[in-house]
């Protein structure tokens, strides 16, 4: 579920089309998405939108509810999130 969501989201969010990687490393299951989107607000993904948010925002929360670690890095260029679940 978590990697659909930073799927869907690297689709409506990050121009279209975006880069899927998934990989094992250190007990971790790892899924990393690429995509040229920026993410404006440092806290997206920690604090919940607004109930009535009509730009949606729920995604990357249940991203990071899901996941043991969620790591995003953003420019300008693009973001990358990188998402573990440990096993």
């Amino acid at each position: 579920m978590a990697v659909n969501e930073l799927a869907t989201n690297s689709v409506k969010h990050g121009g279209g089309a975006g880069t899927l990687a998934i990989w094992t490393e250190g007990g971790a299951l790892v899924a990393q998405v690429h995509d040229g989107g920026h993410i404006a607000n440092p806290m997206s993904g920690r604090v919940p939108p607004p109930l009535d948010s009509a730009n949606g925002g729920r995604g990357l929360v249940l991203v990071n509810q899901l996941c043991d670690l969620v790591r995003v890095h953003t420019t300008p260029d693009g973001t990358t999130i990188r998402a573990l679940l440990y096993l």
